[in-house]
């Protein structure tokens, strides 16, 4: 079998079989270790495919030691003693990690920096500035931007800044029987016109995740429902249970 990956338009190839290659590059000879390969030159990955090194280079650690690395269609891999090349083809080409910048941080777990990003967040920071808060490193608010704009893809993420919204209003008395007790009183009412208090209060019910958009709910056909909640369904929304389905108008 005969791998392919075309980069810049050139096409690099990755061999399972030395007859495949050698019908290909008959003049080309094949170095045994890929650890000391040139490049340019052919070697053998350390699950016997028959691959070219792309490029071979170092970077500077932190210490300042040179880390040498090589550069194949089966990947880029640091070389050192424990280092294996293997594989197929991969889609990216120009990190070590298996996975790019965008999913390591849509998939990323909670850590400290995180959670202080959710936080800030929460607190009403802008996206990009909650970022450069919590990971100090950051050079650029252009930067911060564009990560702060991923991060908050994960799942994990919102899930956190939904949390810290949520202690926050508690903090200060509102809690989701508040809101919906509230909203049931302002619907009740007869004679006093509600739009901007109705407003105001579904505002802070979007806020806290109790209108967010993975739930689906209508907020109009959610206030319908509330005339004449009893107090199983009060204690069911409350939990995050939704009703069956909303009531329909009288024409």
């Amino acid at each position: 079998m005969i791998h392919e990956r075309k980069i810049a338009g050139v096409k690099h190839l990755a061999y399972e079989k030395e007859e495949d290659f050698k019908l290909n590059h008959p003049q080309e000879t094949i170095q045994e270790d890929w650890k000391v390969a040139e490049e340019g030159q052919w070697c053998y990955s350390d699950d016997n495919k028959i691959v070219q090194v792309l490029k071979r280079d170092y970077f500077q650690t932190k210490n300042g030691v040179k880390s040498h690395y090589i550069r194949t269609i089966i990947g880029m891999v640091r070389i050192s003693k424990n280092a294996k090349l293997k594989g197929t083809v991969k889609d990216e080409i120009y990190r070590f990690s298996k996975k790019n910048w965008y999913g390591q941080l849509t998939q990323a777990p909670l850590n400290f920096k995180r959670k202080n990003f959710a936080k800030y967040v929460a607190y009403g920071m802008k996206p990009k500035e909650a970022y450069k808060k919590a990971f100090p490193d950051t050079k650029s608010l252009a930067h911060a931007g564009t990560r702060a704009t991923v991060l908050l893809k994960n799942k994990t993420i919102r899930h956190q800044v939904d949390k810290e919204i949520e202690n926050l209003m508690s903090d200060v008395g509102i809690t989701k029987r508040y809101l919906l007790e509230n909203t049931k009183g302002i619907v009740d009412k007869e004679d006093t016109r509600d739009n901007d208090k109705l407003r105001a209060i579904e505002t802070l019910m979007k806020i806290s995740g109790m209108l967010s958009a993975d739930k689906k709910v209508d907020s109009v056909a959610l206030i319908q429902e509330f005339t004449g909640f009893t107090r199983e369904k009060l204690k069911a929304f409350e939990q995050g249970i939704l009703p069956e389905a909303p009531k329909q108008l009288d024409e």
